[in-house]
Parts: C-alpha cells; structure tokens; sequence
C-alpha cells in the first residue's frame, strides 16, 4: 500500500460488487429465457421433424448428384483411356445409384447401362484395330527396304519416299481420329485417307510396270500392305464416330437423371423456404419479446461492462502487459530494445497510480522491473569493457554512488593453476596495506565453502580477517560453474545503528545482483587473456614470443617515426648455455632460462618489449632509448646476471650473457629487422672477442665498426 495514498475500495470489494451485479444480471436473463423456452417447446416438435425429412431428402439428392458426377468423371476417363477400372467404377457407382432412384428413374439407367456396354464393345474393336496400325505400317516400311535392296538405287528411292510419306499421313490421319471429338472431322479424315490410299495405289502400279516380276511382286504386297493401312485408319474413324454418337446419347441419359435430381431439390427447397418462414416467424416472435427485456438490462450490462473496463480489465491488461515484460527479462531476453522500453516505465506508473492490491503488486513489479533494466544496462556496458580491471571499477562504482558500500575489498585468484588471491580493488585505497595476501587462497573461508560469510551473525567467523576489532565484514564468493574465482568483502563499522545496519544489508544484497551479471563476463575476459597469452606468449619464461612481435612491430615502429624518436635495441645470449643443458639436463637449463628471463624483465621499463627470440637469446625493444641509454642498460643487465647465482634443486650454478647493442632512428634508411640483425652481428662479435660483454654496432652506412663498452 501506498503510504500516502490510503484504501478506499480495495480490489476485493470491487470484484466483489461486479460478481453480485453479474449475479444478478444472470438469474434476469435464466428467468426469460425459461419463460421463452415454454413457449417454444410447443412448436419445436413440428418443425424439428419437418426439418429432418427435408435433411434426408437434401442428403439423398446430394449422393445423388455425386454419383452422378462420379460415372461423368469414370466415362471421360473411359473414353479417354480406354481402362477396364474406369468402366468397373461406373458400373459401380451405376449399382449404387439404381438403389436411390425412383423406379421411372430406374429405367433410365437401365437404357444408359446398355449403352455403355454397346460404347464397352466399340472401345475394345477400337484397341484391337488400333494395334494393327503400327504392323502395317511396319509391314511398308519392310517391304519397301526389300525392293530399295533389289532395284536400282533411284527407283528403290523413290518408292521408298513415297511408302514412308503415306505411312506418315496415315498416321497423322489415325492420330487425328483419335484426338478429335468432331463427326465431321472424323469424316473427312475417312476421305483424306481414302485420298492418300488411292494416289499411293496409282503411283505404285505406275512404277510397277518398269520393274521385272520379282520385284512387281514386292509392289503388289506394297499395295495390300496399303489397303490394309487405309482399311484399318477407316475402321477405326468408323469407330469413332460411333463411339461419339454413343458418348453423347450416353451423356443424354446422365443429364436426364441429374435433371431429375436437380427438379426434385428445386420442389423440396420451396418446401423448406416454407419452414424457414414459419421459424423466422416465431423467431421475430421472441424478438420482440426479448427486445423489450434487453432494453430493460441494457443498462445493467453497460454499468458492468463500464465497472469491468475501468476498475478491472484496464488495470489488468496493463499488469499483465507488465508481467509479461518481466518475464521476458527473467527469461535472458535482456537485449537493447528491452533494456531501453520506456514504455515499460509508463505502464508500470499508471499501474501504481491505483490505490488498492493491484497498486501494491505493480509497485512491486516495477522496482523488479527496474531492477533488472539497471542490471541489463550494467551488463552490456561492462561487456564492451576490455580487461577485467574496468569491469572491476564499474562495480565498484555501484558499490560506493549507487548502494552506498563505501568500503569494500575484491580479491581474485590469479589464475587456475594458481594457489594464491590477492586483492584487485581496494576501496578506500588507504585499506590495502592491511589486508591479507592468501598465498593459499582455500585459507579464505568463502573461497572455500562457496558460501556468503558474514560476522553480523558470528562474529571472528574468519581467523584470516584483520580488522575484526573495529569493522564487521560481508564476504560473497564469486562463484562460476562451481568453481570460486574471487571473493568480494563488505565492511562495515561495529558501531553502526540497527537501522542503518539494515539498509547496508540491503545494499548488500542488490550488490550481490550485480556481482551475478558480472561473472560470466570476468570469466570471459580471463579466458580471453588466457588465450591472447597463449598465442603471444612463451609459456616457459612468460615473456613475449616472436609471433607477437611480428604482430607488432610495424606499430611499434611507426609510434617511434611519429614522435621522431628512436629505439634501443638489445640482443642478448646466454654464454654456453648448451653445455648447460649438457651436463645437468634441460629441466636444469629450462631453470637457467627462467631466472634470467626474470633478471632482463627487472631491468626493463614498462613500455620496454623484453621477447625470447630464440633458444637462449632475448631481443629486448627500447623505444625513446638511444645508443647511451641501451648501453647502460645492457650492462647493468650483464652485471646483474653475472653477479647473480642460479640456485637449482641440486646444484648453484652462475651464467654470463653476451649482448649486441644496435639503435634504430626516425631517419635510418634501414628497416628494424635490418637494425635487429646488427644487434645480433654485434652478439657474435662480442662472443668472439671472449663472451660475458657488450657491443655496440656503429653503422655508417660503409662499414660496421664495434666497440668494446668497459
């Protein structure tokens, strides 16, 4: 409830008051409706049965018309293909008609039964013929080859030419005969191939009468061949003309029956327009009736409808429009569009503008929704960050301006392999000389048990805390995937009162919300730096390989053209080092490599590249740095590990380093790749000249002179 806005009908009372009205407004209209149903009982028995006798009557007329229109489909298909299983589907769909037609109606089927027995024997005449067509046509073209093979090439030719071109007419014709659905078509293809016989006929008992016997005997079969040709293309043209004549009377039977069908519905539609009549009679009977009951609760209705839109179905819509919003943000829907819905904001303030349960619930589910918009907004703007530094200073922002929590620690595990957390944000910085540095991190109680450690409830609960005389603490473990990375500690004065107490608890708690978004991202980022490492880095000394400088380089250069700079650069060699891996083995020279690595990294600046080039030899880069300086440093890194002794589990040893000293200038005319090698003919100079010095490469662009540093 709002604290300053009191309750004046609560949401109960008010859906309370609508069910009584709708209660009401419920038993007015049972009343008359079971006044009107007595009234309607009494004629309702009437036209309930005239209404299913004209249903059976519609029903049959409609199987009626559907086998009707089932044998049309079978004898199109019939006719088309000629298929015993069209002719067996009419002559089924024909048995199934006969039992729902009249006995004149009956008749009719009967004469249409017969003619499509007459029509079954013209197809099957039709199929036989039809196959003798490709025969004799078969037959010509044979016998025409036989005499191309005993007659001169010119006339065998030419009888040839003529047989093929009337077996190619012919069969056009015959193709025609069949595709046409004309009479008169069909009669004049019987003339053109009466035609094309005769003039065939003519031309070879012309051409006969040069020949000798053998081959005037071959013209005679030509010409039977022919006549076969023609006979067969006539009967089966024959053949359709009286399958067409058949197909009509046949389709005149059909439309006599579907006439029938159709007469026969037209009679019983006027019948049920009369019944329709007589319900719409009564049926404006009990509308005027009705009409004068729902005037009379028209009010009624609108007053609920009114109370149900304003007191109810509009708060309603907009909270659930809320709830559904909410639960695409528990649902990881927390995109941009989402995180920046203002609309949702509005929603959420008119929903509160209401003074009873639902206000209550709405000002509840805006301080989540807010809650989790906050958090959304957080974690995108953390996951644009690029180290786990930034991250670690937007959380500690909201710590200190938005939570309140002036003073906190954040102490991180260094990586997995390790066994040490120390911290990684301190605030008020002046806290970090006193705190603890676990060098075994499973010393820390939240670290260990994954659970949230707090000294408000048992005081010295952490013998690792040092500041249990004056400060309580909240320890929260950052746990990700089972597995605790860091610890986050709240610390609070002794003194603080109950209540103020109170609001740092709550602090602590939308602290923890916080510390939840951001995991997922400190462990991506971890991961990230882990692989970037992995790929730059060598992992036995941990400095930089020559991948990464390759990456580099060009960069590393142009920074120094730009500022028109210069850039030191150091070659360095362990002096007999083979002999090392020779006579103690490598994991002892692997030791040797990792304590000078170190020693070099001591020496150099921070924005110096200290990279293991090869085997035993370090490239160190020195931008700013000119001959003088790179010099000095050289030797001062001699010195070092000249002086300094390598303690191995078995054995003290003590190494020198030769180092090469070249300078790489804004204005060289040489490239730093080119500079690098100077640096490394220098190595070997000093090499030679007896190991354990420095030499710097003059180039004067002539010749390389080196000189001896003392």
């Amino acid at each position: 409830m709002h604290p300053n806005h009191p309750k004046t009908w609560s949401f109960r009372k008010q859906l309370k008051t609508i069910i009584l009205i709708a209660i009401f407004f419920i038993m007015v209209c049972g009343l008359f409706g079971a006044w009107r149903l007595l009234q309607f009982s009494s004629s309702q028995g009437s036209i309930q049965q005239s209404s299913q006798a004209l249903h059976q009557i519609f029903s049959t007329n409609f199987d009626k018309t559907r086998l009707i229109g089932e044998i049309h489909t079978q004898l199109r298909l019939y006719l088309q293909s000629g298929k015993a299983d069209n002719l067996y589907l009419i002559q089924k769909y024909s048995e199934d008609l006969r039992r729902k037609l009249s006995t004149e109606e009956q008749k009719t089927l009967g004469q249409f039964l017969e003619m499509i027995d007459t029509l079954e024997i013209r197809m099957n005449s039709l199929r036989e013929n039809t196959k003798k067509i490709p025969q004799t046509e078969k037959a010509l073209i044979d016998i025409s080859g036989q005499l191309l093979d005993i007659s001169n090439r010119e006339e065998g030719t030419i009888i040839r030419s003529l047989v093929v071109g009337s077996c190619l007419r012919h069969h056009q014709l015959y193709v025609a005969a069949i595709v046409t659905s004309q009479i008169d078509a069909l009669t004049r293809i019987q003339l053109d191939a009466a035609d094309i016989f005769t003039s065939l006929d003519a031309k070879l008992t012309a051409l006969s009468k040069k020949l000798n016997s053998d081959q005037q005997l071959l013209i005679e079969r030509l010409k039977t061949a022919n006549y076969e040709l023609d006979e067969t293309v006539h009967t089966i043209t024959s053949i359709r003309i009286t399958t067409l004549e058949t197909q009509q009377k046949v389709e005149h039977f059909l439309e006599i029956l579907n006439a029938g069908v159709i007469e026969e519905s037209l009679t019983k539609n006027t019948e049920a327009s009369a019944l329709m009549n007589s319900s719409l009679q009564m049926a404006r009977t009990n509308l005027l009736f009705m009409s004068a009951s729902l005037i009379g609760s028209a009010f009624m209705f609108a007053m609920i409808a009114f109370l149900l839109n304003q007191r109810m179905i509009r708060p309603l819509v907009g909270f659930v429009e809320l709830l559904r919003r909410m639960t695409q943000l528990l649902a990881g829907l927390r995109g941009q569009q989402v995180a920046e819905d203002e609309n949702l904001i509005q929603l959420s303030e008119m929903a509160i503008s209401r003074h009873d349960e639902l206000g209550e619930a709405a000002q509840a589910v805006k301080m989540l929704i807010t809650r989790l918009r906050e958090l959304s907004l957080f974690r995108q703007t953390i996951e644009a960050d690029e180290s786990t530094e930034e991250i670690y200073a937007r959380l500690a922002q909201i710590f200190e301006y938005k939570l309140g929590l002036e003073r906190f620690v954040i102490l991180e595990q260094s990586d997995e392999n390790s066994s040490a957390m120390a911290p990684v944000y301190c605030n008020p910085p002046e806290l970090s000389p006193e705190l603890p540095e676990f060098a075994i991190a499973e010393h820390c109680r939240a670290k260990r048990t994954g659970l949230m450690i707090t000294s408000l409830e048992t005081p010295f609960i952490c013998k690792q805390y040092p500041f249990s005389d004056t400060m309580d603490h909240i320890c929260i473990p950052m746990l990700v995937g089972g597995h605790v990375i860091g610890v986050v500690q709240f610390l609070f004065s002794l003194s603080l009162p109950e209540k103020v107490q109170h609001i740092k608890n709550k602090a602590v708690e939308e602290a923890r919300y916080y510390i939840a978004e951001a995991l997922p991202i400190l462990q991506a980022k971890h991961l990230a730096q882990q692989l970037k490492d992995m790929a730059t880095k060598d992992p036995l000394t941990g400095l930089y390989n020559r991948r990464y400088l390759d990456s580099i380089i060009e960069q590393f250069v142009e920074g120094t053209i730009r500022r028109k700079s210069k850039i030191g650069v150091l070659m360095c060699d362990i002096d007999h080092f083979k002999r090392v891996n020779d006579l103690f083995g490598h994991d002892t020279g692997d030791f040797v490599l990792m304590q000078l690595a170190q020693i070099c990294l001591s020496c150099a600046r921070k924005s110096d590249l200290v990279i293991r080039f090869g085997g035993e030899e370090f490239l160190l880069l020195l931008p700013d740095c000119d001959e003088s300086c790179a010099a000095t440093l050289a030797e001062r890194i001699r010195a070092m590990i000249a002086a300094h002794k390598v303690q191995t589990p078995s054995r003290t040893l003590q190494q020198t380093v030769s180092i090469g000293v070249a300078e790489f200038s804004y204005a060289s005319t040489k490239t730093i790749w080119e500079i690098i090698k100077l640096a490394d003919i220098a190595l070997y100079q000093a090499k030679e000249n007896g190991r354990n010095q420095v030499l710097i490469c003059q180039d004067d662009s002539v010749d390389k002179k080196l000189k001896n540093i003392p």
